[in-house]
């Protein structure tokens, strides 16, 4: 029985007659015909060699057309432990979205690359606390759910929406990848919490969305100074692990407010990182609002600025890195913020940007970093089958998987395994492995 363990599986070698070289208005490439039928590009007259006991890989030169045999003649040496073409990469997710490109502030805070890591779930929820946005626009019904009306102490289910609220949403959950309009930050829910104005209302929205599931709160509303909201937002955290994000307000202007530990207020930027809201003590971070192209009433779209939205755009990307990593606070939430932002302004904390301009694409894959890893520790012939132990994570479901051969993989699932925990680990046994060849992994997800 093999070591459980994946191995690198490296694409096929095309014969030489499918190897062309093709030279358009970007430059000269490589391109030939792999066994899976795609046509993959690479580095012409350069081949990735890694010599035996060398530190690092070296690239070598090599005449046109000849990628293929120096391959083939490097494989046959002693002192080389592998070569291969300088494959061209692609982006595992391409939004299709036709609007995206006149969204700025994707590229500013490197959405693709976030994207590339998850594109959010429907298990994380933002609530839009405001008059609810438009629940039928195409871009946003999908991501959608009924919310709560707090004045009227009813669901929400339906609205035609206004323009302040639907573009936030738009901001934080307009539907990714649906051939329509826009790209909000994530595919996450998002629901709307109806109020009127008050503090009161605001303290009972946040409430009800810690006691309703819901982990992350936008108020696009002044009040990021205000202790009822800060004891609220405490609740929210400490009931649901969930994050309360607040206006960092218009205008040019300095605002004497206090900062408040269970408040993010967030800043407004432009396409060229000024901050264009007020500033204070109450910044925690900054984000593009100014100029943005989002959902708007009557299934429309239409651009606009104000801090109100780099804040939804911010709970937006907190979505995406809950997806990530359910089992991540507030307070790791922030910290994973704080060590990926664009630090701009004065060095450190300022008045403006807070911790600095978010980066979302550094933000997902430090988010992915914070995940608790699963390492194998021990695999064995046992009277009950073949065994396969591991470090137990607290909060995790775990299951065993099998492939019956290595290339292509064939992983499933079997229902059949038994579990066994004893200390800090975890062992899953095959009570019926099909062959004396076969290769394990083992899986966690968060309850």
């Amino acid at each position: 029985m093999n070591e459980p363990g994946l191995r690198h599986q490296s694409v096929p070698l095309p014969e030489a007659n499918t190897l062309v070289h093709v030279y358009q208005e970007e430059g000269k490439f490589g391109q030939f015909l792999a066994a899976d039928g795609n046509t993959r590009r690479f580095v012409p007259e350069i081949v990735l060699i890694k010599f035996r006991g060398a530190s690092h890989l070296a690239a070598l030169r090599v005449e046109e057309m000849r990628e293929l045999e120096a391959l083939r003649v490097l494989g046959l040496r002693n002192d080389v432990e592998f070569a291969e073409l300088d494959l061209m990469q692609e982006r595992q997710f391409s939004p299709n979205d036709p609007q995206l490109t006149n969204q700025w502030h994707h590229a500013a805070i490197g959405s693709s690359h976030a994207w590339e890591q998850s594109v959010g779930s429907a298990s994380v929820r933002i609530a839009i606390v405001d008059t609810p946005f438009q629940m039928d626009h195409p871009d946003l019904a999908a991501n959608a759910v009924s919310g709560w009306d707090i004045a009227l102490n009813k669901p929400v289910t339906a609205s035609t929406g206004i323009v302040h609220s639907t573009v936030c949403a738009g901001m934080a959950a307009a539907v990714i990848n649906n051939r329509l309009g826009v790209a909000g930050a994530g595919n996450c829910q998002v629901l709307p919490v109806n109020i009127i104005g008050s503090i009161a209302e605001m303290y009972s929205a946040i409430i009800w969305a810690a006691d309703h599931g819901v982990r992350i709160v936008n108020i696009s509303w002044d009040g990021a100074y205000s202790d009822s909201l800060n004891f609220a937002g405490l609740y929210l955290k400490n009931r649901i692990k969930g994050v309360l994000v607040m206006a960092g307000v218009n205008g040019n202007r300095f605002l004497n407010y206090t900062n408040q530990p269970n408040i993010l207020a967030i800043s407004m930027t432009d396409g060229a990182d000024n901050v264009r809201s007020a500033h204070g003590n109450h910044i925690d971070f900054a984000a593009p609002g100014w100029d943005i192209l989002s959902t708007t009433t009557n299934a429309g779209y239409a651009t606009d600025s104000g801090s109100s939205y780099s804040t939804s755009l911010f709970c937006g990307m907190v979505g995406v890195l809950l997806s990530i990593n359910p089992s991540m606070g507030p307070d790791e939430v922030e910290t994973v913020l704080k060590s990926t932002a664009a630090d701009r302004g004065e060095v450190g904390w300022d008045q403006s940007y807070g911790w600095g301009r978010v980066d979302f694409g550094k933000a997902a894959a430090e988010a992915a970093r914070t995940l608790p890893q699963i390492v194998i520790s021990q695999a064995r012939w046992t009277t009950s089958g073949f065994a396969v132990s591991a470090n137990s994570l607290p909060g995790t479901i775990c299951t065993l998987w099998r492939s019956d051969r290595l290339e292509p993989f064939s992983w499933a699932v079997l229902s059949n395994a038994t579990v066994s925990i004893e200390r800090e680990t975890i062992t899953l046994t095959d009570p019926a492995p099909a062959n004396r060849q076969a290769f394990y992994r083992i899986e966690g997800r968060f309850e």
